[in-house]
């Protein structure tokens, strides 16, 4: 008898604990669908500043929205993204968006136009082609910076004292997964 009254314990416990966790979800979608996910971008700069570069600087920026598709994009390095990317979109569709833009040294453009409910991503990294990645996930409006070999993320592009009135340029983003 003590056995039943333990086992209808253990399965009362664990109809709790799955009854937490749907709330939870769904609070969380709540909190997506008015703007409060646990990311707060709002837009991505981007600006490539003067260099030897004859080519356009390849960007991809990966909006992850499952642990999986987040586990993926924070433990790959740039060559590796940049390599399997394509396998990544294939195996994670309903978990991840991603967005290029390439961009040529000595511009910059301010991406307005993210993917519909990116608020979302649990994570948001930007991958540049033979230069490396950043994580933007606890920025509002991150710029990302490039220089001859190197990146860096700031609040507001350099020299600005606020990121407020930049000039919106979403033309040329493409969207790839």
């Amino acid at each position: 008898m003590k056995v039943v009254y333990a086992l209808l314990i253990m399965l009362f416990a664990l109809q709790g604990c799955v009854l937490i966790d749907l709330s939870k979800s769904a609070v969380d979608s709540s909190k997506v669908l008015v703007g409060l996910g646990p990311n707060e971008v709002e837009v991505v700069g981007i600006m490539a500043m003067l260099g030897d570069s004859r080519h356009a600087t390849v960007i991809e920026i990966a909006f992850a929205y499952g642990d999986a598709a987040m586990a993926v994009v924070v433990s790959s390095d740039a060559s590796l993204w940049f390599k399997e990317r394509q396998g990544f979109c294939r195996n994670y569709a309903n978990q991840l968006d991603v967005i290029r833009v390439e961009l040529p040294m000595g511009y910059s453009a301010l991406l307005s136009e993210l993917p519909d409910g990116h608020e979302g991503a649990q994570a948001i990294f930007v991958f540049v082609e033979a230069m490396g990645k950043a994580d933007l996930t606890e920025f509002k409006t991150p710029w990302v910076i490039l220089s001859d070999s190197d990146l860096s993320v700031l609040e507001a592009p350099p020299g600005a004292d606020s990121s407020q009135k930049p000039v919106v340029a979403s033309t040329g983003v493409i969207k790839l997964c």
